[in-house]
């Protein structure tokens, strides 16, 4: 069996990327004071023939059941990462924090769309 390469086929997802995880440390930046990471996760896509990009701020930590002030300081935390990475805040962009259905919902979205992208080409096949 060999294997060749097909005609590209047109998808609504341009690209998914995802950039390297960001650890967050409760205190000095030791190993033992690891408290979280922040994935960001880029998705290109086309709308009225402009590409655009969603990102997403996923921040996964270890203690799930934190105060909704810890919560909203970890959000704070997501947000100077945006910052330090010129990421604009608008509605091209979601933070979430992993401790709930709906981010979790969100990522199975994410692979979900993957397979149908392969879906789609083995659909042409």
């Amino acid at each position: 069996m060999s294997f060749t390469l097909g005609n590209p086929i047109a998808v609504s997802t341009n690209f998914i990327k995802s950039n390297p995880a960001v650890p967050v440390y409760k205190g000095t930046e030791e190993p033992q004071n690891l408290f979280g990471v922040i994935y960001h996760i880029e998705i290109g896509y086309n709308e009225n023939n402009t590409e655009k990009i969603k990102q997403y701020i996923i921040i996964d930590f270890k203690e799930y059941d934190l105060s909704s002030e810890s919560k909203q300081e970890l959000i704070a935390v997501a947000k100077s990462y945006c910052e330090s990475k010129n990421i604009s805040q608008d509605d091209e962009l979601e933070i979430a924090l992993l401790d709930n259905e709906e981010v979790e919902n969100f990522l199975e979205k994410v692979f979900n769309n993957m397979k149908v992208i392969r879906g789609l080409i083995s659909e042409k096949l």
